[in-house]
């Protein structure tokens, strides 16, 4: 992804901040729809008593989320967007925000769980190498799981400013990374989780 596209959507999601305030919308989700993606994933990954990094965070809406729910975490959230990551600061001043551009940085650290929640939507060029690109890098530093979650080619409503992933491309680049992989296609409509993992 060329560094105009970056600055695009670092824009993009600042504009939306502005507008939505601190609210699902300015992540271009829905208050319900964001739950449900959470409850999903809390229930595919064993988060508690873990390492987590929430890969592009946000404003830290999954830790805000597990918090709640009473997961005792190691959290680290980290996004390319400084503001989304200083309202997260600001709000979760106990836990650890970062921003981030894995293009240009290395993640040190390794986790137990790399969750990937509704980051590399957009519909623009070079999103989706990106992506997979993120997820070949990101699972060098997972312990145990990596959970990447996108929209599918087969939703039955589109939206012109997001990008469809085809679900067979998507497993694919997880076979070639690991064997231990589960790609879900049946929890949220139109939408595909996919889990590489370190064991069978």
């Amino acid at each position: 992804m060329d560094e105009a596209v970056k600055e695009y959507i670092k824009d993009f999601f600042s504009k939306r901040l502005l507008h939505f305030g601190d609210t699902p919308a300015s992540l271009g989700w829905t208050e319900m729809g964001q739950q449900l993606r959470y409850e999903y994933i809390t229930g595919l990954l064993p988060l508690d008593n873990s390492s987590i990094l929430d890969f592009g965070c946000g404003k830290g809406d999954l830790y805000s989320y597990l918090s709640s729910k009473g997961f005792r975490i190691d959290y680290t959230g980290v996004d390319i967007n400084p503001d989304l990551i200083r309202l997260a600061k600001k709000k979760f001043p106990e836990t650890k925000f970062y921003t981030l551009d894995i293009d240009e940085e290395d993640i040190k650290e390794e986790f137990d769980f790399i969750i990937i929640c509704g980051v590399f939507n957009l519909n623009i060029k070079g999103v989706k190498d990106s992506a997979f690109r993120a997820i070949k890098r990101l699972f060098l530093n997972t312990k145990k799981a990596l959970l990447f979650n996108c929209p599918s080619i087969y939703s039955r409503r589109k939206d012109l400013t997001l990008l469809y992933y085809d679900p067979v491309e998507v497993l694919s680049l997880a076979l070639s990374i690991t064997e231990n992989v589960n790609l879900y296609h049946n929890l949220i409509e139109g939408e595909i989780f996919l889990i590489l993992s370190m064991e069978g």
